[in-house]
């Protein structure tokens, strides 16, 4: 099978492996897109690894190919995604449903390899059938979404409220449409001015550029920081208001300069929102099939599985914002 590897960073090939086998309690299924994402980029310029050569991607659909022994409920040639990150089961955390901070999960694409081949094999509990009528484009951008949805929950209620989003990528973007349709008044920092215009677009009242000398914002009742980088950290602490509270999302890979005293100073409550758990990707899903949010509007590159190279490098360039490869076409 056709599979994507990352030999060092910044260098990917198109390489041959065996087509998995489904084992006891998996399906195989047959990937048809999969979108490229701020982890998958923090890998290809070599500041995160999990070993060369190494198939990254975990944002993928596709239909199931073949089922293992013991799967009772998922059909072959169902149209799926996958919730890629698989907890142990049986820890204190996934006993009580948080298998997203489970210390023995593995992921795809991040501690195991992951959805850019033709066939991948999950466990049937992480396979997740796709609403009638909803297209595997679509269905791709169902993971990303789950991020943003957990990370507007975290904030609590949010009616009425004045939202910061430090960061205009997709999570970011996703994260502004969420707040909107919650009745949250919602203001976007990003430095790029195309992914200003499209925070506006996608439902904020305002939007700014946080490295501009003149850029001061304040006084915000939740902060939602998206961006990944130290900056945004900061700059969330600095604009939150008394008695705010700030949603960390993005993973900086390097600290974070944090001015505790106003953290101190004004009661802010700080929370983590490491991806999702199981109702955030129902509740992105649901948003999604009733037309609630806009995913299909983030795509902006299409690239088939022979050029993913150039994919990862236009995702690079920031001048895209969610880009998909095709690992084969399908009509549906």
């Amino acid at each position: 099978m056709k599979t994507v590897e990352l030999v060092v960073p910044e260098s990917l090939r198109l390489a041959e492996r065996d087509r998995p086998e489904p084992g006891p309690g998996e399906v195989r299924i047959a990937v048809s897109n999969v979108g490229i994402c701020g982890t998958d980029m923090e890998f290809y310029r070599g500041r995160r690894s999990a070993g060369y050569p190494f198939v990254l991607g975990h944002e993928c659909s596709g239909r199931v190919d073949a089922i293992g022994e013991g799967v009772a409920s998922t059909a072959v040639g169902t149209a799926v995604t996958v919730r890629p990150n698989f907890g142990c089961g049986e820890c204190p955390d996934c006993l009580a449903g948080r298998e997203n901070i489970c210390a023995n999960s593995r992921g795809l694409g991040v501690t195991i390899n992951g959805c850019l081949s033709e066939f991948i094999v999950a466990p049937e509990r992480y396979v997740w059938p796709i609403p009638d009528g909803m297209d595997l484009e679509t269905a791709t951008l169902i993971e990303p979404a789950a991020v943003a949805e957990r990370a507007v929950r975290r904030a609590g209620s949010i009616a009425g409220r004045r939202v910061l989003v430090l960061g205009a990528g997709p999570i970011g973007l996703l994260a502004v449409q969420i707040s909107a349709l919650a009745g949250a008044e919602v203001t976007v920092g990003d430095p790029l001015s195309d992914r200003r215009r499209r925070a506006l677009d996608f439902g904020a009242k305002d939007a700014f550029d946080p490295t501009s000398a003149d850029a001061s914002p304040s006084g915000f009742d939740v902060v939602i920081e998206t961006a990944g980088v130290p900056e945004a950290v900061s700059g969330a602490v600095s604009s939150a208001k008394p008695g705010g509270a700030i949603v960390l999302t993005g993973i900086p890979m390097d600290p974070a300069a944090i001015a505790t005293k106003w953290v101190v100073w004004r009661e802010l409550t700080i929370s983590g929102s490491f991806i999702y758990e199981a109702i955030d990707f129902a509740g992105a899903c649901g948003r999604i099939e009733r037309g609630e949010i806009d995913v299909l509007g983030l795509l902006t590159d299409r690239f088939p599985v022979e050029q993913a190279a150039e994919a990862f490098r236009r995702a690079a360039s920031h001048e895209g914002l969610k880009v998909l490869i095709k690992m084969r076409e399908e009509a549906c």
